[in-house]
């Protein structure tokens, strides 16, 4: 019998949430009673049992039976687990890597995936509201973001949810806003502003250094707008620091006055609220102090970034 037709059958959903729950467990770990699956899978007490004895039989773990102390599990098969947890592989969705803090911190995921034996693979897509529409539609597991715009879209997108806060790592360093005129210091009125309404902390940082100023607000992607500052078709332009600065002479303001820098660079994993298992088996799996070790280590040229 192959895996897609046990998917088809009646029990494959509940074969399906005990995998990715003994997932999250290690050998000599006890089993959650099946009263606690009946009420978090929605089941019969009997669908339960032939799920367990399912895995049981396809020798994906053994357990043992401690009476009034509950059942313990053991000689986990994780490949198998994986296989029927409908997980394997593994895809998150991440930035691409636009700046060496990016390849430190997709270097860190890595280590700590790794590290976790996670059948995982990594695509690349921007800008950042593409990731929230993709993980929304939930053509991916899991999404790297940072903490700014996931507050930013929760109204957007209810359903996804923090699974693991970054601290320690990096997800950028910081926004400035430049100028063309070398005399300005701050927006004001009449200015030509660029503005990526597709990426989510850029657009929402425009729109606070803007609030209360009538400018014009010019629209393009990432390098439309770096070209309308370049080109003088705008006149200040929101820009992350950790990118090379712009090739004309200008004035720069570092945003931190906005105190939202903590936010800004501050990486997080986004999760569907609706994918079982999922914000559990990456807060079990992904290690934040090893994501910041490696980071460190490819900021202080210690190692070479590795992350596919």
């Amino acid at each position: 019998m192959n895996d897609a037709t046990i998917f088809y059958q009646k029990n494959g959903i509940v074969i399906m949430m005990l995998s990715r729950d003994l997932l999250n467990l290690a050998p000599g770990d006890r089993m959650p009673p099946i009263a606690e699956y009946e009420k978090r899978c929605g089941y019969s007490r009997w669908t339960i049992q032939t799920a367990i004895r399912f895995l049981l039989e396809n020798g994906c773990m053994t357990i043992e039976k401690r009476g009034p102390k509950g059942t313990f599990v053991y000689e986990l098969n994780y490949k198998k687990l994986w296989r029927f947890a409908g997980w394997d592989p593994l895809l998150g969705v991440m930035p691409a890597p636009t700046s060496f803090i990016h390849d430190g911190l997709l270097t860190g995921i890595t280590d700590a995936l790794n590290r976790a034996q996670a059948p995982f693979n990594t695509s690349f897509m921007v800008p950042a509201s593409r990731r929230f529409y993709a993980l929304s539609q939930k053509q991916c597991h899991f999404i790297l973001t940072s903490k700014l715009a996931a507050r930013v879209k929760r109204e957007e997108f209810p359903k996804l949810e923090t699974a693991v806060e970054l601290k320690g790592a990096r997800y950028c360093g910081g926004y400035c806003v430049y100028f063309r005129d070398t005399a300005k210091t701050a927006v004001t009125n009449g200015m030509r502003v660029a503005v990526n309404s597709a990426a989510i902390e850029q657009s929402y940082l425009v729109e606070l250094v803007c609030r209360g100023k009538e400018v014009e607000r010019r629209y393009g992607n990432y390098h439309d707008c770096y070209n309308m500052f370049c080109s003088g078709a705008a006149d200040a332009l929101v820009y992350r620091t950790d990118s090379p600065a712009p090739a004309v002479p200008t004035s720069c303001v570092s945003l931190s006055y906005l105190g939202l820098d903590d936010e800004i660079v501050t990486p997080v994993l986004l999760v569907h609220t609706e994918n079982y298992g999922m914000d559990r088996l990456l807060a079990r799996s992904v290690d934040v102090s090893v994501v910041a070790a490696a980071q460190n280590e490819v900021l202080s040229h210690e190692r070479m970034p590795r992350y596919y």
